[in-house]
Parts: C-alpha cells; sequence; structure tokens
C-alpha cells in the first residue's frame, strides 16, 4: 500500500454505489438510510443544528460533505487502549489514495467554533496535496475528549475534535484497501 492516504470507517455502500457520498446524495437513493443517518443527529440541540452547519469555503451544508479523516485510525485505538487499558475489537478503515479524493476538498480544523454553531472561515482551507502528509498521531484535543468519554462510560465519536478533509464529490473506492485500526500503519 503506497500514499498518502485518507480514512474513513468501512461501511455497508447502498446496492449500485461504489463511492462514499454525502448524506444529502443518498437521500436521493434510498430514504430510509438518509433517515438513519439523520437522526444520529437527534441527540442534542447542537447535534440538530449541526446538519444545517454551512461549511466556508465550499459554502456547502455539514450533510452535503463526505468527511475523510487525515489521521491514521490506529492513532485513535491506541490513544484508546493508552488512556483506559482497553483493546477494542478490530474495526476496518477503507485507506483511500489522496488522488480518488475530487479536487474541491477542504480541511476543517474546528478550532474555535463550537459544535452545531457556525464554523469560522479560518477553520476551513484548502487541500493542499502536495504538502498532504496522514499523521500517525491524534489531536491533544482528541485525546482529551477521549478521556472525557472514558471517565463517563461511553464509548464513540472516535475522530471528535481532530481536523476532516471534506469533499462535496463522491469518494470513489476502487483504489481503496482496508486497514485495521488495531494494527498500526504499514502492517
Amino acid at each position: 500500500m503506497t500514499g498518502p492516504f485518507l480514512f474513513h470507517a468501512a461501511t455497508t455502500l447502498l446496492p449500485g454505489t461504489d463511492a462514499l457520498l454525502p448524506a444529502s446524495a443518498i437521500a436521493a437513493i434510498d430514504d430510509a438510510a438518509y433517515r438513519r443517518m439523520m437522526a444520529a443527529y437527534d441527540d442534542s440541540p447542537e447535534r440538530r443544528r449541526l446538519r444545517d452547519t454551512v461549511v466556508p469555503v465550499i459554502g456547502l451544508r455539514w450533510t452535503e460533505v463526505v468527511f475523510l479523516s487525515p489521521i491514521h485510525p490506529h492513532a485513535f485505538w491506541s490513544a484508546w487502549r493508552e488512556i483506559t487499558g482497553e483493546e477494542l475489537p478490530p474495526r476496518d478503515f477503507w485507506a483511500i489514495p489522496l488522488d480518488a479524493v475530487p479536487r474541491d476538498a477542504v480541511v476543517f480544523d474546528r478550532t474555535t467554533s463550537a459544535v452545531g454553531d457556525p464554523i469560522h472561515d479560518a477553520e476551513v482551507v484548502p487541500l493542499v496535496r502536495e504538502a498532504y502528509r496522514a499523521s500517525s498521531r491524534t489531536t491533544d484535543a482528541n485525546r482529551a475528549w477521549l478521556r472525557r468519554l472514558a471517565a463517563s462510560g461511553r464509548r464513540g465519536a472516535w475522530f471528535n475534535l481532530t481536523p476532516h478533509v471534506l469533499t462535496a464529490r463522491p469518494v470513489p473506492l476502487d483504489g481503496a484497501s482496508t486497514v485495521s485500526w488495531d494494527r498500526p500503519p504499514g502492517i
């Protein structure tokens, strides 16, 4: 596997699709799947507002983009193990070559705005492909989030408080491979 790569949880694709799609595009293919995706935002007022949050630079709503991680999934698995002493079960992720990511991609790094509030323009910049490198370590803010999550006895939202690469177009998976987050990069 050669890089550079971006990552996304391996999920079951909708019949007839071979790419990651924005949630809004899924509505036209499978209304029930779309409703399940939107229901995941119903757990708090902030998350309900998030659905309609506009992403600066590309001017699209949260549900109109595909989210990719520039951080190798093993970083989250190993941070959780370090914080809790617990090893999470294997979980597959697609390692998507940067060349497969549409050219409209931007990097979103929430450093000022809060979930559900408008995103500050400075938190979104165009993806500079020539400088892109995946990270093998998560952010300090994410590690603090994982500590709070563990202390509350909960799990999930592993990628919270990390940068994301966003694109409005489908991300083809024909050149992607799978990696499990319980295995370090290169294994």
